[in-house]
């Protein structure tokens, strides 16, 4: 068992439940524009796939694997903010019942290499024959022995996202004494590019 992670003394929940907000909606909008890539190709990206179709490039497939995971770790910053943790735990349990393929297929492209040459350092039984061999369905893929649906996918992180805002919503609503006059506050004050 690793280490548990302990969050900076001088670090209040409020800051991570903004942060968590803010991360998420950078997330979730990585997943729509990876789902609109896969369901609806560029004619531009013809030239880039192998069988020069119309199809969505695999590529995309894991670049909405990457997001879909970031947008989970971000959610999962909220233990360290116990008035919201339970809510934001059952979504997060929601979103991996609803995505089973998700570590397992990130976890694959993260560790490329290993699967590539059938390394020994491989973390699961997936060879190298099934990186690039899967099938297409109306809704999604056949991949690694998974089922993968774009919509339900979207679907998913779409609720994990609105968990994540409900979060930052109560917990402000609980902890800011004047919560309309804060977020009057945060609308008209919203840096572009600016980390906090």
């Amino acid at each position: 068992m690793g280490t548990k992670r302990i969050k900076a003394q001088d670090l209040s929940e409020a800051a991570i439940v903004e942060r968590s907000r803010s991360l998420g909606n950078s997330w979730m909008f990585a997943v729509g524009l990876e789902h609109a890539r896969i369901t609806k190709p560029r004619p531009q990206d013809k030239a880039f796939h192998p069988f020069d179709t119309d199809s969505f490039n695999e590529a995309d497939v894991h670049f909405l694997a990457i997001a879909l995971r970031r947008l989970r770790t971000v959610a999962s910053t909220l233990e360290h903010v116990p008035p919201v943790w339970d809510s934001i735990r059952n979504a997060i349990q929601i979103f991996d019942e609803k995505l089973p393929w998700i570590k397992h297929v990130r976890d694959v492209f993260e560790h490329l290499v290993d699967y590539a040459v059938d390394s020994n350092l491989r973390r699961t039984k997936t060879s190298r024959r099934e990186l690039q061999v899967w099938a297409s369905s109306e809704t999604g893929m056949q991949w690694m022995g998974y089922d993968i649906d774009w919509k339900v996918g979207l679907l998913a992180a779409n609720d994990l996202f609105n968990a994540i805002k409900a979060a930052y919503d109560s917990f402000f609503k609980r902890n800011v004494p004047d919560n309309e006059a804060f977020q009057r506050t945060l609308s008209t004050h919203k840096p572009r590019g600016q980390r906090r």
